[in-house]
């Protein structure tokens, strides 16, 4: 996968895709792999803006069978099957509990008939999967068993607990490139840092854009007969300088932050818990060694690329999860790094209320709306369900420009390092093989990599220490992935700086990597290497909130 800003500029394409977050590259992969002419452009990196922060979780659409939502339990339960099915190295199963309490909907035996209905409405969720990730049925745990898996609930009025299964993603980052890569294999034109600054336009019809490079400052026209607007909370944007009010305004915006902690008391489940100061739910997903808590939000005043954590969101969020188990006591110095970004919502919050999230994908189709031709957006907060939204826009997309394209074939079909037909037999197989390199090295690499991982590798019984293992991870990414910064190769591919700030050396060796290759000077390493360790909003927890 290589950048290649002459191929945007030099053909026209059946389709532009505007913004590399999930939607987007789902989008170019559907696109390309159904054999539509794709160009994908995102402004910054890919999964480098609201996408990453996910709270790992694909979900299973339990939370919509309390509201009888059964199209989206079965959207959710599908899109999760695919993923287990097609990145079995990146998502796996996750135990999930929630506490039962009382004699109404969150009792014990309502929760019961929940996990019940649920392993009855995905009772073919498991075809095609490996034996490992295989998802089991649910059911519920007495109080007894709820304490000796988070004693920390003893004192509390708990009588039991639900428990269900979903998936967990090891690293969100690498799914959305691994969608990057899929797309550009086959064909797609991919580039990061390439902002929009206007849609190309002839009389009502879109063109196509006019792009900026924003590394080498170049600007320059991509021709495209459909243009999709994917760019999330950038959709506003884009769509400025049409010369005309839309039906369908851009989406009101949130923040959404979550917290990379430690010492926190169950490290075994994900659990959900209740904050009874807001009579809301948060989740805490034991992750990487740590746990990821989550979600808070507010409203979101400005542009989107004006993200602020204050001092008043994180204590607000601390005494929330504090409050949502007795003797947790979760400090600052409990935080390992902060995930943050803007997500649409539906309209403005009211005072000292969270704001309304959108519950689901919206499809803007421009020609029908606004007598605008050639557009469409999409705007979506559910990471699971990407892949599916961007079927059903590419069948769109293909009827609009009167193309017969290809069955989709993403359903079934690996992203790159997912073609493992047997997890245990891969897994037992490469550990045989490299009996030097430290078990964790080497689970970190198989869950980042699954069968790409044999190109970083070294031959089987060459041993290959920390440092080495390293070197050639930033060279496969590198020569691969095409990460731009030292931010992009340490934040998105090779995935170093994800639970908190780097190891120092560790982070000089991928600087001076990059440079090597990139053919850096000296003050650019030192520039790019101070960039990661004052990345905003990750390591606020440790320096302080930015005003």
């Amino acid at each position: 996968m290589q950048r290649q800003l002459d191929s945007l500029n030099n053909q026209p394409f059946d389709l532009l895709v505007i913004g590399g977050g999930i939607y987007g590259a789902a989008l170019a992969r559907e696109a390309a792999t159904r054999g539509l002419k794709t160009a994908l452009v995102e402004q910054a990196d890919f999964c480098s803006g609201s996408s990453a922060n996910s709270l790992k979780i694909i979900h299973g659409g339990l939370r919509y069978l309390q509201q009888a939502d059964l199209p989206r339990v079965f959207e959710s339960i599908r899109e999760r099957s695919i993923l287990l099915q097609t990145a079995p190295h990146l998502v796996s199963p996750m135990p999930c509990l929630m506490p039962t309490r009382g004699l109404a909907m969150k009792s014990r035996p309502v929760m019961a008939a929940g996990m019940l209905a649920n392993d009855i409405l995905s009772c073919r969720r498991n075809r095609r999967l490996d034996p490992l990730r295989r998802i089991p049925n649910g059911g519920t745990l007495s109080r007894r068993e709820i304490l000796e898996i988070a004693p920390a609930l003893r004192d509390t009025p708990v009588t039991g607990a639900a428990r269900w299964v979903d998936g967990l993603a090891y690293d969100t980052e690498r799914l959305v490139v691994g969608m990057v890569k899929a797309a550009a294999a086959a064909g797609a034109v991919v580039a990061n840092h390439v902002r929009v600054q206007s849609l190309r336009q002839e009389g009502s019809r879109i063109t196509g854009a006019v792009v900026e490079d924003r590394l080498g400052g170049e600007t320059f026209e991509i021709r495209a007969r459909l243009v999709v607007n994917a760019a999330g909370p950038w959709i506003g944007r884009v769509l400025e300088g049409l010369g005309r009010p839309l039906a369908n305004p851009s989406p009101h915006l949130a923040l959404g932050m979550n917290l990379i902690i430690r010492n926190w008391p169950v490290q075994t489940h994900a659990m959900g818990l209740q904050s009874p100061r807001q009579s809301r739910l948060y989740f805490f997903v034991p992750w990487r060694g740590a746990v990821m808590a989550g979600t808070y939000y507010r409203e979101h005043q400005g542009a989107p690329g004006d993200l602020r954590v204050t001092e008043q969101d994180i204590e607000a969020y601390l005494d929330a999860l504090n409050s949502c188990l007795p003797g947790a006591a979760v400090t600052r110095d409990d935080i390992l790094a902060i995930h943050a970004g803007i997500v649409p919502s539906r309209k403005p919050a009211r005072p000292d209320r969270e704001p309304d999230l959108l519950r689901h994908y919206k499809l803007m189709d421009h020609a029908r709306l606004d007598g605008i031709q050639g557009l469409l957006s999409v705007c979506g907060i559910k990471y699971t369900t990407a892949r599916g939204v961007a079927e059903e826009v590419v069948d769109l997309a293909a009827a609009r420009l009167g193309k017969t394209i290809l069955p989709s074939a993403t359903r079934h079909t690996p992203l790159p390092g997912g073609d493992i037909p047997d997890l245990a037999a891969f897994h037992r197989d490469r550990t045989a093989a490299h009996p030097d390199i430290a078990p964790g090295d080497l689970s970190r690499l198989l869950a980042l990599y699954g069968t790409e991982a044999r190109d970083i590798l070294p031959p089987a019984g060459e041993p290959a220490g920390p440092d080495a293992l390293l070197r050639a991870e930033c060279l496969f990414a590198l020569r691969n992935e095409m990460p731009q910064t030292l931010g992009d190769l340490v934040f998105r591919r090779i995935s170093l700086a994800s639970t908190g700030r780097p190891d120092p050396d560790r982070l000089r060796l991928c600087a001076e990597t990059m440079g090597r290759e990139r053919n850096w000077s000296a003050d650019r390493i030192r520039t790019e290497t101070d960039a990661v360790l004052h990345a905003p909003t990750l390591w606020q927890a440790a320096a302080g909130a930015s005003e």
